[in-house]
């Protein structure tokens, strides 16, 4: 394929599915709602990605200085104290993340 054959296809292709014009918020799902709601889902994904690997990172440097095992890791048991206090990160945490939900459908409604 010619470099101008190239060109008209990525032209037809960008015909094809509606790109914005220069300066507008291009949008891929039939609501904008849903872009941006696909987008937030995609920035928690590399959120959890990025914790994940430094949780591993952790774990490992900690295994090979000998200060716990992976048995430890996987059977370590919370306190009582420690257990309420995670509870209530976790709850403040699904609030915070489901309060935009319910503006979504506030708006949506």
């Amino acid at each position: 394929m010619t470099p101008e054959e190239k060109a008209r296809a990525a032209a037809e292709q960008v015909a094809a599915i509606g790109m914005p014009e220069a300066g507008q918020e291009p949008s891929f799902l039939p609501h904008p709602l849903m872009d941006a709601l696909m987008e937030s889902v995609l920035a928690l994904g590399g959120e959890l990605w990025i914790e994940r690997d430094r949780r591993r990172t952790l774990e490992a440097l900690l295994q090979d200085k000998g200060l716990v095992s992976a048995d430890e890791i996987e059977s370590y048991q919370l306190s009582a104290e420690q257990r309420a206090s995670r509870d209530e990160a976790l709850a403040e945490m699904t609030k915070r993340v489901f309060e935009s939900l319910k503006k979504i459908g506030a708006t949506s409604a």
